[in-house]
């Protein structure tokens, strides 16, 4: 074969494994037992070709010189034992065969790692979730020395405080389009009449909760060059803290004492006087009163991590070792502490009566609008519409266990 046919022939084998190994490249997995049979097999030839474009060519002999006679002693010289082909041939093929495979398992680890930096740059276009919480990145402690695998391991979010409504058995409305009235009916009450007295009036009154949404809300510019060089999910990660902060602001509002505007929903402790509880006693009488307004569902204490503190040393009377909290409840009230709420305050009642709406679903989006092309960033932000209401605000009693 001409040296022209050989290169035209190594060009056409090259080409086909590189469309093996990009074709695997595009859909990120490893060869088929088909394609490393071809892969194999094409290399093969493709060192042959190479072996055969590298010989000498034999020295070709004159056409008028006659061969010489050869002397048949010549042929009675000592015939050397051909050496037999060492047998660990196939051994060596197998492990460059096996060192191969891991190569391109390696190629393929990395073009996986920056397609998914890629896809993640790009998420302000689809606006979705990725997890790159197993993408590893690479380091090098000094210019020169080898490159030093790490593995990277899920971002530690940070700390939050515990939500407790849902516990507690608030109701939760979702999926509402227009405001929201909930009628309230007061009880119908029956008196005794004389045989031919006229009956009084018994019907119930009624009244209502309106609920409107508002808008809670929140955006986190991201550094394209952030995204670029990430491979920890730094995208996700701050997604979730997002959605965890727009639930924990909601909660803390309603746990708190501010008035409800057109903006934000009123907190269960607005306009209320907590009553200074010093000892069981107190509490009990604190639990009566609730009970007096005739409300008897499943009673749930909601405090903040101070009264549980004083409720888990304050004795139930001067002759008993026994407290007033322990394995977490109450005299069986089961008992929910959260840093919503605020100093020493605490919380006593049904939490059906507490009413929560929320207008369509939380939007998370990724957006990058005018501010962010000159600024090379991409914006998270959350849109939520919701609000809350006490329904009956007798089935609450508010309480504190310091001055």
């Amino acid at each position: 074969m001409e040296k022209n046919e050989i290169l035209l022939k190594q060009e056409e084998l090259i080409k086909r494994c590189q469309e093996i190994v990009d074709g695997c490249k595009a859909e990120i997995r490893d060869m088929t037992v088909e394609e490393e049979k071809e892969f194999n097999e094409l290399k093969e030839e493709i060192k042959n070709l190479r072996d055969a474009q590298n010989k000498p060519e034999d020295e070709e002999k004159p056409e008028d010189e006659e061969p010489k006679e050869e002397d048949p002693q010549d042929n009675k010289e000592e015939e050397k034992p051909q050496e037999d082909e060492p047998e660990d041939d196939e051994d060596k093929k197998e492990e460059k065969s096996e060192e191969s495979k891991r190569n391109f398992k390696s190629n393929i680890e990395m073009e996986m790692k920056y397609s998914l930096i890629k896809e993640l740059r790009n998420a302000y276009e689809t606006g979705k979730k990725i997890n790159l919480a197993e993408v590893r990145a690479y380091t090098v402690n000094d210019e020169g020395e080898d490159v030093v695998q790490t593995d990277i391991y899920d971002i530690w979010e940070p700390l939050r405080e515990k939500n407790v409504l849902v516990q507690a058995g608030a109701k939760y409305i979702s999926g509402i389009k227009n405001n929201v009235q909930i009628p309230l009916m007061s009880a119908v009450s029956v008196n005794w009449a004389a045989e031919t007295g006229a009956a009084s009036d018994g019907s119930g009154a009624f009244t209502s909760k309106s609920l409107s949404p508002k808008r809670l809300t929140a955006k986190y510019p991201i550094s394209l060059e952030l995204l670029a060089q990430d491979s920890i999910g730094v995208e996700a990660a701050i997604r979730a803290d997002i959605a965890k902060a727009l639930s924990g602001k909601l909660e803390a509002t309603i746990l708190g004492s501010a008035a409800g505007s057109t903006t934000q929903p009123a907190g269960i402790f607005y306009g209320q006087t907590p009553t200074l509880v010093e000892n069981f006693a107190g509490l009990t009488a604190l639990e009566a009163g609730v009970e007096a307004a005739n409300v008897y569902g499943n009673m749930v204490y909601v405090m903040s991590p101070a009264a549980k503190g004083d409720f888990r040393a304050m004795a139930k009377s001067s002759k008993s070792t026994q407290l007033v909290m322990e394995a977490g409840q109450i005299d069986g009230t089961p008992v929910l502490a959260t840093s919503h709420v605020a100093g020493a305050n605490f919380i006593y009642g049904d939490f059906s009566n507490l009413v929560i709406a929320t207008w369509d679903n939380v939007q998370l989006d990724v957006v990058r609008d005018v501010a962010s092309v000159g600024n090379g960033v991409v914006t998270i932000i959350v849109n939520a519409f919701v609000d809350a209401a006490v329904i009956r605000p007798a089935a609450f009693a508010f309480g504190k266990t310091q001055a």
